[in-house]
């Protein structure tokens, strides 16, 4: 595996240290380093590396052979890259935040973790011997074949996307000039629906049935329309409980897309408990977690899974129907739809990107967040009765006149 890279005191010429070099943890270099040159390429716009070589003395030679080239115009072939350095390189790079996506932004900590994985468990034990070149797309399509009777449509999704970023960063380093993972024909989605939607009646029993510090990520779902990434980072500086507002995605890691940052007002219902949970945590710090993690973890955040475990036993003790935090959005956005909430606004609330050339709502928050509540098709009966009734009783007045 890639080791530390260390300038020299020679120009150009760079020392590989081994991953477990004591260099690394501060102390003295305790192993063998190998030794490169690398030269810049203005004509390509990027920097050529030699071999590697177990002395100075033979890199430093190598990098002014190498000049010696590139002022002649002629640089030698870089050797073919395997899949599976391509891979250690690319993920270096982004956690070094020298990759970027296909936004332009560096890649979030979250979906780094996710393309390794997807890369390391699926795609390298087969694919990381062959050159990034020789790839082609009917390797990835069986290889998307063999993984759809055993994952869900959404992973399968997502290990073709873990290819596809890969490519991308190779194209731009023009390393490769195709991307196998293009036009890959991918499995249909077969994701449950999230429908579940509760009243209000029925969700204030939910909160009721589980104690303060695992009811509280659910009303900042269900009343605030949070996010799991925005629940579990959320910080008490971003809560004005004297104005009664929350603005939610301040964090980075906890953004979406640009419309995940924005201010939602806290209503009565969220506002108990936000108030109960201050004083019970001794009125914390502004920067302290309003839902910190009840045992300590390598991310320093709640663990939504746990949380989601302790709600389920204690939902079915007290016999009442679980639900997830995404469906208390769902939920959020159903209320929303109900008390006639406009659907911009409810768009902005629940932090949806509107796309620019479309006034009014986010089609997202009607197609996939509004749902019927049991008794809103006998208001939306009795509404359309009042209207009928009155349009008939005003044209019977100018009939009359």
């Amino acid at each position: 595996m890639a080791g530390r890279d260390e300038r020299t005191r020679y120009q150009g010429v760079f020392a590989r240290h081994r991953k477990a070099c004591a260099l690394d943890r501060g102390g003295e270099c305790d192993c063998s380093p190998m030794y490169y040159g690398k030269v810049y390429d203005r004509a390509s716009r990027r920097y050529i590396s030699t071999k590697r070589f177990p002395t100075v003395t033979a890199a430093k030679a190598a990098r002014q052979k190498l000049l010696e080239l590139m002022e002649g115009g002629e640089l030698p072939q870089a050797a073919p890259t395997r899949l599976r350095d391509a891979h250690t390189r690319f993920v270096e790079a982004a956690r070094e935040g020298r990759v970027f996506n296909k936004h332009g932004h560096r890649y979030k900590p979250s979906a780094i973790k996710d393309i390794d994985e997807c890369l390391r468990v699926h795609v390298i034990p087969r694919l990381g011997p062959r050159r990034l070149t020789d790839l082609r797309r009917s390797d990835v399509q069986r290889l998307v074949d063999d993984l759809a009777p055993t994952m869900s449509g959404s992973r399968v999704r997502s290990v073709v996307n873990a290819i596809r970023s890969l490519y991308r960063w190779a194209q731009d380093r023009e390393m490769v000039g195709h991307d196998p993972a293009a036009l890959v024909r991918l499995p249909a989605m077969n994701a449950t629906p999230r429908d579940r939607v509760a009243t209000p009646a029925e969700f204030a029993r939910l909160l009721a049935a589980l104690p303060l510090e695992d009811a509280l990520p659910y009303a900042l779902a269900g009343y605030a329309m949070g996010r799991r990434a925005q629940i579990v980072r959320l910080r008490w500086r971003d809560v004005d409980l004297d104005v009664g507002a929350i603005e939610w995605g301040v964090a980075e890691d906890a953004r979406k897309s640009r419309a995940a940052r924005r201010v939602v007002p806290a209503v009565r219902l969220l506002r108990i408990p936000l108030k109960r949970a201050y004083l019970e945590q001794g009125k914390p710090a502004p920067d302290q977690l309003v839902c910190p993690p009840l045992k300590r973890n390598r991310r320093g955040v709640m663990s939504t899974g746990s949380l989601a475990q302790r709600a389920r036993r204690r939902w079915k003790d007290a016999g009442l129907k679980p639900m997830g935090l995404h469906e208390c959005r769902h939920t959020a956005a159903t209320w929303l739809d109900a008390a006639g909430v406009s659907p911009k606004v409810a768009s902005v609330l629940m932090g949806h990107a509107t796309p620019d050339l479309q006034p009014g709502a986010a089609p997202i928050t009607l197609a996939r967040y509004t749902h019927t509540l049991p008794d809103a098709m006998e208001r939306a009966r009795e509404q359309l009765d009042a209207f009928l009734a009155q349009a008939a009783a005003d044209g019977s007045r100018k009939r009359g006149g």
